[in-house]
């Protein structure tokens, strides 16, 4: 089985930064209940993804024999995977009790929460960095292939004479 780690990565950056995007967008009109529902409903997503990648990475990191420089690596990713986790579990949180529980449409109530998930979204950044090191400087999660034949060359796909 493939780990699903690598594939879920993707989906929390992706739709946070567009939850940010949207947010501050809807910033101009804190009290337009659309666009206060689809940021709500997107940083819910953007938290459920990032439950999922996170609990993926913790299940997959334990399979993972790490050479020595490698180990401070990855727990650096998994303490900032941990804070933009929980921070994102929050601002959903928050989002959802803004709108449905509280209704408050005040701008600077809005732009609190932007902030936070602008925070949020600063954390995951770094979880992607330092992820991306685990991948291209230490090979994690990389299998190699063999070093035999040619080298690849583009194709002559013209038309046949």
């Amino acid at each position: 089985m493939r780990p699903l780690h690598p594939i879920l990565v993707h989906f929390p950056i992706s739709l946070l930064l567009a939850a940010v995007m949207v947010d501050l967008a809807s910033l101009r009109r804190p009290t337009n209940p659309v666009m206060r529902e689809t940021v709500t409903w997107l940083y819910c997503v953007v938290a459920a993804m990032t439950l999922a990648a996170y609990f993926s990475g913790l299940s997959g990191a334990t399979t993972l024999r790490l050479s020595p420089t490698a180990s401070p690596d990855v727990t650096t990713h998994f303490v900032w995977a941990d804070w933009a986790t929980w921070v994102l579990v929050c601002v959903a949180a928050l989002r959802l009790a803004l709108s449905y529980i509280w209704q408050t449409t005040g701008r600077w109530v809005a732009a609190m929460v932007w902030v936070a998930g602008l925070f949020a979204l600063a954390l995951l950044l770094m979880t992607a960095t330092h992820g991306g090191r685990l991948v291209f400087e230490h090979g994690l999660g990389v299998g190699s292939a063999p070093i035999t034949g040619q080298r690849w060359t583009i194709p002559d796909v013209g038309p046949d004479p």
